[in-house]
């Protein structure tokens, strides 16, 4: 083997709690500024909740639920906003069996399954909550699309990477062997790449 090849997030770089939250902070600003949310959403203290979510859950596209599938893929608990489904809900919504057909599943369920997602799962769930709380109608799907599309253009705008290069120690987790181990593939004659 002559080349070796690296994955930039979590296998160079581990991220910190702060990246997270820069991330919420930074599609939640793109929600109310871009797409004219309530500008309350900034200043009614919602902010990145570590202890909410967790990788390998999914959102709902149709409802905005944020959903744990079980190990035969049904939905096993949902949170709409901040709240617990009852059953009776998840029982009504998914047909009985509260599990979907492989196809209608990747239709409808959007995983949440890298830590990148974890402040997506936070803003979907806060947003829901946010309108539930004060009585605002809204379209469960649209909110969706608009988290997911803040988030989508949080990473893609650039400012994000910016914010970040400008304090890598707040944001990254220190390697301290990395330069050596990357050094020792260097020095037995591989090729690195890297991929981001």
């Amino acid at each position: 083997m002559d080349t070796v090849g690296f994955d930039y997030d979590y296998t160079l770089v581990t991220y910190t709690q702060a990246l997270l939250e820069l991330i919420y902070d930074m599609a939640l600003n793109r929600l109310v500024n871009d797409l004219e949310y309530p500008k309350e959403m900034l200043t009614s203290g919602l902010k990145f909740d570590p202890s909410f979510s967790i990788r390998g859950l999914a959102v709902d596209r149709q409802n905005g639920w944020i959903c744990h599938l079980d190990y035969a893929h049904r939905v096993g608990v949902a949170w709409e906003g901040r709240h617990r489904v009852l059953r009776k809900r998840l029982i009504k919504e998914y047909s009985g069996k509260r599990s979907l057909s492989p196809s209608k599943r990747r239709a409808r369920l959007k995983p949440l399954n890298d830590l990148f997602s974890m402040a997506e799962c936070c803003l979907m769930a806060d947003t829901v909550q946010f309108f539930l709380d004060r009585d605002i109608p809204f379209c469960p799907r649209s909110a969706v699309n608009d988290v997911l599309g803040s988030i989508t253009k949080t990473h893609i705008s650039g400012n994000f990477h910016k914010v970040v290069a400008e304090n890598p120690a707040k944001y990254f987790e220190e390697k301290p062997h990395l330069k050596e181990v990357l050094n020792s593939f260097k020095k037995s004659g591989k090729r690195l790449i890297f991929v981001r």
